[in-house]
C-alpha cells in the first residue's frame, strides 16, 4: 500500500500543469484513495500520511498536511506543525503547510 500511496504523491507532478499547480490533484487523489479503503486500510494510510507530513521534502509534507486537514485529522496536523517548528527553516515549511490546507479547503 505504501508504494501505491507514494505514487499518488508523485503523479501527477506538482507544478507540471495548470490543473496541478499546488498539488490539487494529488490531494484529491489521496482523499479518494482514503475514502475507498476499509477501516484497516484507512488506519494504515493515515499512519503513512502522518509520517509523510514530517518529511523534509516540502511537496510531500504540504500535500500530507492538506490531506490530514481535509480529513479533519487535527492531531496529525498539530504533529506536523510541532515537527516543523523544530526545523531550521520552520517558517518556510509552515507557509507550505498553509498552502496545503488552503488547497484542501478549496478542492476537497
Amino acid at each position: 500500500m505504501e508504494d501505491e500511496i507514494l505514487h499518488l504523491y508523485q503523479e501527477p507532478a506538482i507544478g507540471a500543469s495548470y490543473t496541478n499547480t499546488y498539488g490539487e490533484e494529488n490531494i484529491c487523489n489521496l482523499l479518494n484513495k482514503y475514502r475507498n479503503l476499509d477501516k484497516e486500510g484507512m488506519q494504515q494510510m493515515m499512519k503513512i500520511v502522518v509520517n509523510f507530513s514530517q518529511s523534509n521534502d516540502l511537496a510531500t509534507s504540504f500535500v500530507s498536511v492538506g490531506v490530514l486537514h481535509a480529513l479533519r485529522q487535527n492531531e496529525g496536523v498539530a504533529e506536523a506543525y510541532r515537527w516543523a517548528n523544530t526545523q531550521e527553516d520552520a517558517e518556510r515549511i509552515i507557509s507550505h503547510f498553509e498552502i496545503g490546507k488552503s488547497v484542501a479547503d478549496y478542492f476537497s
